[in-house]
């Protein structure tokens, strides 16, 4: 293994390995459970039924790390557990910790959030850390979901769900059944792009599970995304979505994926992937090192149904959290919310010339496809997005979510991915989570976020160093955080005499926390 990756993650219990192991621990790892057993979190694998017959593999980290069992694969104490299914099993014993659920992307699985190579980058491990029951999901037909009591994954009828069955069928199974499975009443829910789309589509028709999610965390919300960066892509995708049943046929969606992860050098598969996500989003990926893309890059697809696609790019295309339509107009003018007057005047002239070419007069719109109600959301919002997210437009949300139970924080650096996987999120992103959470050691060194209902004046950050040291002055005297964390930006209070939204700021810290916290081995 190269040396500046041991020299970057600095786990003791390593020094002894030789590099053929090393590389195959921390290069190649291949599942959830091997994840764990390398960092030593005892955890389990659960099994949850939804009413229409998918089996969704679902995780739960247990307890805090034990040292012990970092680095080795002999300590049963890092191995998975299936848990018996009933209250009296496990509530009771769980039944005071406060529970958390995180839900990954689009095309990922529950592995996203915990292949970083720094500790400090995984966020459901310092939850873990703070006594939080943590639980991880996943949506239909990916990695760890990939099974349905009556059909196989060759059945065309597997892969015919869109994001609709995942937000109003997946997420609500999961959540009752950790809740029945701990005793709880309520959990927190944490959500990366895909996974806060769901969340806002559930929550908009379901008021019990407005009940049952105290806090949702949306990490680069995608609810609304605005486009392809590629003007040709975003052209020709947003004039006629379904075309993409012509390319990817209607089972899942880009399987030859896992054959380059194979045969591609990991070097060359990371470049592919960055001139892809260029083209397609225009991100840079400047806040991941090369050496982040090389581990967290292998764990950047997992199965997904076409159809979730052109849902995808049914939304894209009318600028509204939508429900799939089986049938979409040709005219999309017509029905997108965003349309003016003078657009729709157009398209009702072009739609009128071309019916008259045939012989038809002009006639009226078939269906009308229905919006998810946001504005009916009652649970607790905290918006962490990025101001150069190509794909998360928070202006919607904005004006729809109620202020006084929502707020928001905007990096103006940030890009999509970078809210999984970069460099700082550990120290910039991480601890305001936290501190949003209540989580105590942080809600002390950092301050709470604003209120959607008020706003804060921060420049434009562009150069990060530079306006790193211009804000780490603002640092607390009694932060425990000492040296190059402290270069921090920090978010000055809220003026409440404004209204407006918080549209920007913080600064990239580049300073860098690799070791795990000393917990004793228990």
């Amino acid at each position: 293994m190269p040396e500046w990756l041991l020299s970057r993650l600095k786990i003791p219990q390593l020094s002894c390995a030789n590099k053929e192991a090393e590389r195959e621990l921390l290069d190649d790892f291949r599942s959830f459970a091997e994840i764990m057993d390398f960092w030593g979190y005892p955890f389990e694998d659960h099994l949850v039924e939804t009413r229409d017959g998918f089996i969704l593999g679902t995780h739960r980290i247990t307890g805090p790390r034990r040292l012990g069992a970092a680095g080795t694969h002999s300590n049963s104490a890092a191995r998975p557990q299936l848990a018996d299914s009933t209250p009296a099993a496990n509530g009771l014993c769980d039944a005071k910790k406060p529970v958390v659920l995180f839900w990954h992307g689009f095309m990922l699985s529950s592995e996203c959030f915990v292949c970083h190579p720094d500790w400090v980058n995984i966020l459901p491990f310092r939850l873990a850390e703070a006594g939080y029951d943590v639980w991880l999901g996943n949506s239909r037909g990916n990695k760890y979901s990939y099974k349905h009591i009556k059909y196989a994954p060759d059945d065309t009828r597997f892969w015919n769900f869109s994001i609709d069955e995942i937000a109003n069928i997946d997420v609500p199974a999961t959540i009752d059944y950790i809740l029945k499975e701990t005793g709880a009443s309520a959990l927190t829910y944490i959500g990366f792009s895909q996974g806060t789309a769901q969340m806002f589509m559930a929550l908009s028709r379901n008021r019990l599970l407005n009940q049952q999610v105290s806090h949702f965390v949306a990490l680069a919300p995608a609810s609304t995304p605005r486009g392809f960066h590629n003007s040709v892509v975003d052209y020709f995708i947003k004039a006629t979505p379904h075309m993409l049943y012509l390319l990817f046929g209607r089972r899942k969606a880009m399987s030859l994926v896992y054959f380059w992860i194979n045969v591609l050098p990991r070097d060359l598969y990371v470049a592919a992937l960055d001139f892809c996500v260029r083209l397609l989003f225009g991100w840079t990926m400047r806040n991941l090192s090369q050496e982040t893309k090389c581990i967290t890059y292998w764990h950047l697809y997992s199965y997904t149904s076409v159809k979730s696609i052109v849902h995808w790019m049914q939304i894209i295309r009318c600028g509204q959290l939508q429900m799939y339509d089986e049938d979409p107009p040709v005219y999309p003018l017509l029905w997108s919310s965003k349309s003016t007057p003078d657009m729709q005047a157009r398209a009702v002239e072009f739609q009128g010339k071309a019916r008259r070419r045939r012989g038809r007069a002009p006639g009226a719109l078939a269906h009308w496809n229905n919006t998810y109600p946001v504005n009916k959301i009652m649970t607790r919002v905290s918006l962490f997005h990025g101001g150069s997210d190509s794909l998360s437009s928070v202006e919607l949300l904005l004006d729809d979510l109620q202020a006084e139970s929502s707020e928001s924080i905007c990096f103006s650096h940030y890009e999509h991915m970078d809210f999984l996987w970069a460099d700082s999120v550990g120290t910039l992103v991480y601890p305001r989570v936290l501190a949003a959470m209540g989580v105590r050691e942080d809600a002390k060194k950092f301050p709470p976020l604003v209120s959607i209902s008020q706003s804060c004046d921060m420049p434009d950050e562009r150069n990060d160093d530079a306006a790193a040291a211009s804000y780490s002055s603002s640092a607390s005297e009694g932060s425990s955080l000492s040296g190059d964390e402290q270069q921090e930006a920090r978010i000055p209070a809220a003026n409440p005499s404004r209204t407006s939204h918080v549209r920007s700021v913080s600064t990239l810290s580049r300073r860098r926390i690799v070791s795990a916290p000393a917990t004793s081995a228990s």
